[in-house]
């Protein structure tokens, strides 16, 4: 009767146990499509970064929370969405979770990439969230690799590269000198314009592409300009555009965190300009050819396809 008794007490603590388990165990899936709504500022986003639909991800952060047992996000009617205090505590969790399991995979297939890789790029590249969400998948997936950025305007960065102290550069120009092309990109303006006087610029230091154009097509027009901001980073560029502090000219996938300006009908039309990929003469480490093949992956197959079909139109 006590061997009984003893047996279903220790039942009862194993289902109590494994339904602990399960009632915290948080779902790699779910903790993806949380990240991607908070990185992407959206359902509609991260729904179309994931190739899901908006009600898988919502099922997603709804199972979440039962996981968690917390409210994670909250949405309003506009659609946009904000952390809860629980939200923010398990982010960094998530983010540590699902590097951690990315890195037992590579390191349980064998795939996962050595030695040391280091990229140059400009500062509308490094504070763009496309190329930092590229560099942390690269760096979760490859755990042995020792990735090395470095920020730069693009004479800078060239030299570095000659110099062979950078593996790859990846830059903006109006046309290619012996790079890869891997996407193109028109260049637009943002930001508020008066109907009269000099049309008030934003712009990054010298040399800059978007500078040369802009001042280039504005004077080729007969428009009188003057420089009122000037920003080495694209964060201090955009934050002066919202302050309405004059017009800036950016490429269009730089525009996402700026509000709707009427700028470009204004002013003249300011073309666009080449993603271009350079790596440096002689032999690679397996981490700096994989990351050079990740990013000809990102920013190539769609784009460049699009790119020959508006040549050839």
């Amino acid at each position: 009767m006590h061997a009984f008794i003893l047996i279903q007490k220790w039942i009862y603590i194993f289902i109590i146990s494994q339904y602990t388990i399960r009632r915290i165990m948080l779902s790699p899936i779910c903790l993806r499509s949380f990240l991607t709504v908070i990185d992407m500022g959206g359902f509609t986003e991260a729904a179309r970064h994931l190739n899901a639909t908006q009600s898988t991800i919502s099922g997603h952060i709804k199972r979440l929370e039962e996981q968690a047992g917390h409210r994670l996000l909250d949405r309003d009617r506009g659609g946009s969405v904000a952390l809860t205090a629980q939200g923010r505590d398990l982010i960094g969790y998530a983010r540590e979770i699902l590097r951690l399991e990315q890195a037992a995979r590579s390191r349980l297939a064998g795939t996962s990439l050595t030695g040391a890789v280091r990229i140059g790029l400009p500062d509308d590249f490094a504070s763009g969230r496309g190329f930092t969400r590229l560099l942390a998948h690269f760096a979760g997936q490859h755990p042995d690799a020792r990735l090395e950025v470095e920020v730069g305007n693009s004479n800078y960065l060239m030299a570095a590269l000659d110099a062979q102290r950078l593996d790859h550069v990846l830059t903006k120009q109006i046309r290619s000198e012996g790079g890869e092309i891997l996407a193109r990109r028109d260049v637009v303006w943002v930001g508020r314009i008066s109907a009269t006087g000099p049309v008030p610029l934003i712009l990054f230091p010298e040399p800059c592409i978007y500078r040369q154009r802009a001042i280039m097509e504005l004077e080729r027009e007969g428009f009188s300009w003057n420089v009122t901001y000037v920003s080495p980073s694209l964060t201090g560029i955009q934050a002066a555009v919202n302050a309405g502090l004059g017009v800036s000219p950016l490429a269009e996938d730089l525009t996402d965190q700026l509000l709707p300006s009427i700028a470009g009908r204004l002013l003249p039309s300011l073309g666009s300009i080449d993603l271009v990929f350079y790596s440096r003469r002689g032999e690679f480490s397996r981490a700096a050819t994989g990351l050079g093949n990740l990013i000809r992956k990102l920013y190539g197959v769609a784009d460049i396809e699009e790119m020959h079909s508006s040549r050839h139109a």
